[in-house]
């Protein structure tokens, strides 16, 4: 990023270079935003950034005052009101809350220009989907920023429409999302105990402080510093969330980043925290609409350029601290819902190397069916000052290829897994963890009982970290040490009891356009995100990582596999759900899993060294 650009002008240009895009997806013909013409995925919260820039000056900006796009906003504002949302979670007319977000907005700012008869529309579709939304009581299906958004949403309406009754649901609904907040500081995702998503932690102190600043209700600004501290303390020094704690999305997120400047640029590390994480999408490409990596989904397209206009009018300068993490030997311990001694978390700086573990607990995953509820299968990440994140990359949804960090395999109704896979016939509807019959859970699965630890535990060390993962039938213990600024060691400890074969895992993140080596081999992603490929690697794999040469090199005589590409998050579809990239965008990165096989009943020794340069 230019040091000479103000953070509120960087957003105020990413939001302008991707209207177009927005635009280009406006279906003439229906007066609605689709992914395609003709298409009935519709998206429903893009209004926003087009209003703001029809109202306002900005260098550069060819919108203002544009007839055309006042006839573009009215026509799809006037659909949303007409065409009633499906969700029956929202238990309202217009659907989640970003969408009335915008109506309101809109319909605040363009009072004048939009007419009696549209303005009327408008407010009495808001006002009735507001009545039946406060009503609204069930936890929705994620983290509480739904109803952070919800109580935003209500003040804010209740301001621009005089309504005491709305602003009372919102300061109330405002204190007892605070109210729910962990020690840690943040909200538990996706069900009470499951533990953070410091991606989506930004989605809901971006709602949370909204309403602080439309309220300046003293009872939330306590819990939103602390969140804010919270989403500093789970970042890598590039600003970017920390994937390995995340128990619903993958690294760099494009939305989830590109939101809640509002909140952080309210202290200095904060502040420091948005610009190095900008520097780190211009690098990336990631919320450029026109970057073939600008986003995973079209539908992110339209959320982040929505997200981004709070960044641009509530951004806050003024002086930068550095993160506690870009000072080398900083040490930072979580307590993610662990008893003494158990589960946890940690992040530590070591030269050049930022090292985060997982050892966040919860038998929710094994007990529930919700697509949300990620296993936190990978406990490892590794992130480089040259090269970026070079291990890890998140957990995945349900899928039989898990990116777990141990597979213990006793032999148990034929249960068997190469290379981190696991036979498609062994796990039936894609991994979702109630059978197409109904007759079993996740609880039972012999399949899930083989990745799945009964325990979990993670300790800082004299020269990086350690992860304990205790089976039934096995005790591990991984060792990442930074021996110094290029090179890093995985160090592994095991011993088992009656186990036929034991793997132990590491997740490898391949950026676009995703090449890389193994023993002089050339690899590189094609189209086909859907075809999984199991190689062997002899001697070495090596990639580039942000101009750094990285090699991985296996210790010891075990036989080691890589099994690529997986998506973060998954390469199947969950119901109407599918998380491959849409055909504009390509994948950010996929990640491939290195998988030694051991077949001793202890053992240890070094399962990896990786050298950056």
């Amino acid at each position: 990023m230019d040091n000479g650009v103000s953070l509120r002008e960087w957003y105020g240009r990413r939001i302008l270079a991707n209207i177009p895009l927005v635009l280009e997806l406006f279906d003439e013909s229906r007066g609605v935003f689709a992914c395609e013409p003709g298409k009935d995925e519709l998206y429903r919260h893009c209004l926003r950034p087009l209003a703001w820039f029809y109202k306002n000056e900005f260098p550069g900006n060819p919108y203002r005052g544009d007839s055309k796009l006042l006839d573009i906003i009215v026509r799809a504002a006037n659909n949303i009101c007409n065409v009633r949302a499906e969700d029956e979670r929202d238990a309202a007319l217009l659907g989640t809350e970003w969408i009335p977000y915008n109506l309101m907005e809109c319909a605040e700012w363009l009072a004048d220009e939009i007419g009696a008869e549209a303005h009327s529309l408008w407010s009495r579709t808001l006002a009735a989907h507001l009545d039946g939304m406060k009503r609204i009581s069930n936890y929705v299906c994620c983290a509480p920023n739904h109803q952070a958004w919800r109580a935003t949403l209500l003040y804010r309406a209740g301001q621009v429409y005089d309504n005491a009754n709305w602003r009372a649901s919102g300061q109330f609904l405002a204190r007892q999302v605070c109210a729910m907040q962990t020690v840690d500081g943040y909200w538990d995702e996706s069900r009470r105990g499951q533990g953070p998503s410091p991606n989506y932690h930004r989605t809901h102190i971006a709602a949370l402080d909204l309403y602080y600043r439309f309220s300046n209700d003293e009872q939330v600004r306590e819990p939103l510093f602390k969140a804010i501290e919270f989403a500093i303390r789970a970042a890598y020094p590039d600003g970017t969330p920390i994937d390995v704690f995340d128990g619903r999305q993958a690294y760099i997120a494009a939305f989830a980043v590109a939101m809640a400047a509002n909140a952080f640029t309210r202290t200095p590390q904060g502040r420091r925290l948005v610009r190095n994480q900008i520097a780190r999408l211009e690098e990336l490409g990631v919320t450029d609409g026109k970057s073939p990596v600008g986003f995973a989904l079209n539908w992110y397209l339209f959320a982040a350029t929505d997200f981004m206009l709070d960044c641009h009018r509530f951004v806050e300068e003024g002086d930068e601290q550095p993160m506690p993490i870009e000072v080398d030997g900083a040490r930072e311990t979580f307590i993610f819902n662990g008893p003494p001694g158990i589960g946890g978390g940690l992040v530590r700086r070591a030269g050049d190397w930022t090292l985060a573990v997982s050892a966040c607990q919860t038998d929710l995953p094994r007990a529930t069916n919700h697509i949300y509820n990620t296993e936190r299968q990978s406990g490892i990440s590794a992130y480089h000052q040259q090269a970026g994140l070079i291990v890890g990359g998140g957990n995945r949804m349900r899928n039989h290829i898990p990116l777990a960090n141990a597979v213990v395999l006793t032999g148990w109704e034929g249960v068997d897994c190469v290379g981190g896979r696991f036979p498609d016939e062994m796990v039936v509807n894609h991994g979702l963890p109630i059978q197409p019959d109904g007759t079993s859970t996740e609880a039972s699965d012999p399949v899930k009982a083989t990745y799945y630890p009964l325990r979990r535990r993670c300790e800082h060390t004299d020269r990086g970290a350690s992860l304990h993962l205790d089976f039934m039938h096995a005790r591990i213990r991984f060792d990442i040490d930074a021996v110094d600024s290029n090179q890093l060691v995985v160090r592994y400890a095991f011993e088992t009891v009656d186990v036929e074969k034991l793997l132990l895992q590491t997740p490898v993140p391949l950026f676009w356009p995703g090449r890389f080596e193994i023993d002089g081999g050339q690899f590189e992603l094609d189209e086909d995100l859907e075809r999984i490929e199991t190689l062997q690697v002899n001697n070495e794999l090596r990639l580039e990582a942000r101009g750094c040469p990285v090699t991985y090199t296996p210790g010891g005589d075990a036989p080691v596999l890589f099994t690529w590409p997986m998506e973060p998050m998954k390469n199947w579809r969950f119901g109407d759900m599918n998380y491959l990239p849409d055909v504009r965008y390509k994948p950010l990165y996929v990640v491939g899993l290195l998988s030694a096989e051991f077949r001793a009943a202890k053992g240890e020794g070094t399962l990896l060294t990786i050298e950056v340069g």
